[in-house]
């Protein structure tokens, strides 16, 4: 193990670069978001409903750190804007789930794609030993965040692609 101030320096050498890649992501995203008619608000309440499925208002503002009240109204807004509706829940009539539409769906998997394809162009850049490099460090960081798929194994190819478009 690297010397204390060795490994600290490094962990802050490595927090400077992923903070300066998600940067990176962000700038090649931010012409077509900035183009989207929507609040971060109902950005961030399609996003989730897009992501975990449909569920009740009150989850999706717990999600949101809104009361209820509240995260009905961004309900209705996202309605309006033909990206979510309320059903009723096949399994209990009694209540209602907030599920995105295929708008939603849509958006969400364009403004995915464009980040996909950004990060995968600049992974194909790398060199085979420098992709080895990142694969471990991101398995580690894996590991010790306590992804569930993620048991100490490498990254397989075809995952470590998985990894990038994720």
């Amino acid at each position: 193990m690297p010397h204390p101030d060795a490994h600290e320096k490094l962990v802050a050498e490595c927090h400077d670069a992923a903070h300066r890649v998600f940067a990176a992501v962000n700038r090649e995203a931010g012409p077509e978001l900035l183009s989207l008619d929507l609040t971060m608000g109902q950005f961030k309440a399609m996003a989730i409903v897009t992501m975990y499925g449909p569920q009740p208002v009150g989850e999706l503002g717990r999600r949101l750190g809104l009361s209820e009240p509240a995260a009905s109204l961004l309900v209705d807004r996202l309605a309006e804007l033909g990206l979510a509706v309320r059903e009723r829940d096949a399994h209990d009539g009694r209540r209602t789930l907030v599920t995105a539409t295929a708008v939603a769906k849509e958006l969400a998997a364009r403004l995915r794609r464009g980040r996909e394809e950004h990060v995968l162009s600049w992974l194909g850049a790398l060199s085979s030993a420098d992709l080895e490099g990142l694969a471990r460090g991101l398995t580690g960081l894996l590991r010790v965040a306590g992804d569930p798929d993620e048991k100490g194994a490498p990254l397989a190819p075809a995952r470590a692609g998985e990894a990038a478009r994720g």
